[in-house]
């Protein structure tokens, strides 16, 4: 289910429910094809919704054309959104992790027996 999303100029960065905790994932706005390279899951709900804020800023920012009059709005709201998720990032101590480490962390956990060292 999709609690919340973020557009930029040519992704939708949604926040999904996570067996985790909660999923920022990049859906295609023009072909709604849902990007499953780009997973990163947070603990938290206010860092999920920080980041995907910060992904869709930085699309706007990356896409964005010299002549167009917002260039230096973009970069302002760029690093206003890169301070509020660095700041609420920190104080809750949730930087994510990237879906495929946490895919390698579980298929290592279910494979071989763990040993233990006395």
């Amino acid at each position: 289910m999709i609690l919340a999303a973020c557009e930029g100029r040519h992704w939708q960065y949604e926040i999904a429910e996570h067996a985790d905790g909660y999923a920022v994932r990049m859906r295609d706005l023009y072909t709604g094809d849902v990007d499953d390279d780009f997973l990163t899951i947070f603990r938290t709900m206010p860092v999920a919704l920080a980041y995907a804020e910060l992904s869709a800023a930085f699309d706007r920012f990356a896409s964005a054309d010299e002549a167009d009059d917002d260039g230096m709005d973009g970069a302002v709201d760029l690093e206003l959104c890169e301070r509020i998720f660095t700041d609420l990032s920190s104080r809750l101590c949730d930087g994510g992790i990237s879906g495929t480490a946490l895919e390698a962390w579980e298929e290592r956990r279910t494979g071989q027996p763990r040993r233990a060292l006395h």
